[in-house]
């Protein structure tokens, strides 16, 4: 029997799709900020700082706005994110990483100072 294989790109659709129903039932207004276009390799807001940078949905709120990385079972390395929010303390940075079979989970700095996390 084959192994059927995925569709990585729909799975990372998913994860977005997911999460933007988490923060629109929450009251937040959201919007993807992905670039689209057959030669753009940097496609996430603000990739063009870090080679594995970047957001994929910003999140607003009054007075409040949040700057959303998507991945999906493992999250990527916090160093640039990090960085990002002590440079930048009016946003609050986060990467939710959905885990098949278990959920989200998040990682959220702001100014540099890492708040808690838990699944959602």
């Amino acid at each position: 029997m084959s192994k059927k294989r995925i569709n990585t790109t729909e799975k990372g659709r998913k994860t977005v799709r997911k999460g933007r129903e988490i923060l629109e039932t929450a009251g937040w207004v959201c919007d993807t900020t992905e670039k689209t276009g057959r030669f753009i390799k940097n496609k996430d807001l603000f990739s063009e700082l870090h080679k594995y940078f970047g957001f994929d949905m910003i999140a607003i709120k009054p007075k409040r706005t949040k700057l959303i990385q998507f991945k999906t079972n493992r999250f990527p390395s916090m160093k640039p994110y990090i960085l990002f929010s002590i440079k930048y303390k009016q946003f609050e940075v986060e990467t939710w990483c959905w885990f098949d079979r278990k959920g989200f989970k998040k990682k959220i700095f702001i100014g540099g100072i890492k708040k808690d996390g838990n699944r959602l």
